[in-house]
């Protein structure tokens, strides 16, 4: 998330429905030098949740960043907030955005690579979604990411311990590779070739 660019949303938020700090910060149940910290730019996720809902919006209204989406985006269900990590860490992906409840739930987050990009949440039972590994290792969908040098992320990922789904091969004009993130959630990775 951008902090600055939330903070200047709550405060436009609240200036609209004529509150002051005082007034949203009771509404949020939080304290008034916390509204104050969050239109500077500083808030927790739990902030984030008590001032969208005293201010009747989403989260993604206070959280979403000034870049642009794809026009789609694959949402992914993580029961962990530290696989986040490990897909920067072994698949290279950057954290664009990342809201990680106290209690180490993911309420948001935004991954990317290149002009790519997902999203991921931790799955609900009321929302009828779950990582591959509360189904048993069932997945319903891949991913098929494009990077520089295949056999390069491949060796990398190998040795970060990644679980290797499939070594490289080459097909149909790529050469890819297949690997499960620590869920379950199958990525291949692609260079074309020449």
């Amino acid at each position: 998330m951008q902090q600055k660019a939330a903070g200047a949303r709550v405060r436009r938020l609240r200036e609209r429905r004529a509150l002051t700090q005082e007034q949203l910060a009771e509404a949020a149940d939080i304290a008034v030098r916390t509204v104050q910290r969050a239109e500077d730019g500083t808030m927790s996720a739990e902030t984030v949740a008590a001032l969208a809902a005293a201010l009747e919006v989403p989260v993604e209204t206070l959280t979403a960043a000034n870049q642009p989406y794809p026009q789609i985006t694959p949402m992914l269900f993580y029961a962990r907030a530290d696989t986040l990590d490990w897909l920067v860490e072994v698949f290279g992906l950057t954290v664009r955005m990342r809201h990680v409840t106290a209690d180490g739930r993911i309420a948001h987050a935004e991954l990317a690579l290149g002009e790519g990009l997902i999203m991921a949440i931790t799955p609900s039972s009321a929302n009828r979604t779950a990582s591959p590994t509360q189904l048993g290792g069932t997945t319903t969908q891949g991913l098929y990411v494009m990077v520089d040098d295949v056999d390069k992320h491949f060796a990398h990922a190998r040795d970060c311990g990644a679980t290797i789904l499939t070594e490289p091969q080459t097909a149909h004009g790529h050469r890819r590779y297949t690997a499960a993130d620590p869920e379950g959630h199958a990525w291949q990775f692609w260079t074309a070739l020449p």
